[in-house]
């Protein structure tokens, strides 16, 4: 298996980062979807126009997600994480990995659940101003309206995983002190 990119010399241990690629599309995925969460809640009851707008970044935002996280699910196939700090309890670290694998799926299923239900409802999706995407399923009113609704349901589980997430970092950082959240600081 690959060893951490961003690891010393050959032969030392391994580095408690996560590789620069990682970090950075860690935040630049997590930022993507806090931003797009709050384009989808805060949004609801502006002007139809504003929400058009908000919506169609939101749209677009969401498409980039689900390429970033193809590529940081790629990245992660041969880059190994760091290792948990020692003081870390053993009962976290399964627990850390089922959350991580939660975001992984609903990284991958929000966004393409939003892909389709646009493609069902026959409402092209505008990549910033770039290019269309294109459609990946026939229109169909019952497809569409069943997605609607199952993207909000995800919508809702992605905020409360992100807020679980963000919670869980703050602790380490500021209780534990084990030095948790410095294996993803960008800086």
């Amino acid at each position: 298996m690959a060893t951490n990119a961003d690891a010393g010399p050959a032969g030392t241990t391994a580095d408690p980062r996560y590789t620069k690629v990682a970090i950075w599309l860690h935040w630049v995925i997590g930022l993507a979807v806090i931003a797009n969460i709050g384009l989808a809640m805060l949004t609801e009851d502006m002007p139809r126009e504003t929400h058009r707008a908000a919506m169609a970044t939101h749209k677009a935002l969401g498409i980039a997600v689900l390429f970033l996280t193809i590529v940081l699910i790629l990245w992660r196939l041969g880059h190994k994480p760091p290792p948990y700090p020692a003081a870390m309890p053993a009962w976290q670290r399964p627990l850390s990995k089922i959350v991580h694998l939660l975001f992984y799926l609903l990284l991958i299923l929000l966004p393409l659940s939003g892909w389709v239900w646009m493609s069902a409802a026959d409402r092209p999706v505008d990549f910033f101003g770039l290019f269309t995407v294109p459609s990946i399923a026939a229109p169909s009113k019952a497809l569409a309206d069943t997605l609607h609704d199952r993207h909000e349901v995800l919508g809702l589980t992605m905020l409360a995983l992100v807020t679980l997430h963000i919670l869980a970092a703050l602790k380490h950082q500021f209780f534990d002190r084990n030095g948790l959240i410095g294996r993803m600081n960008p800086f």
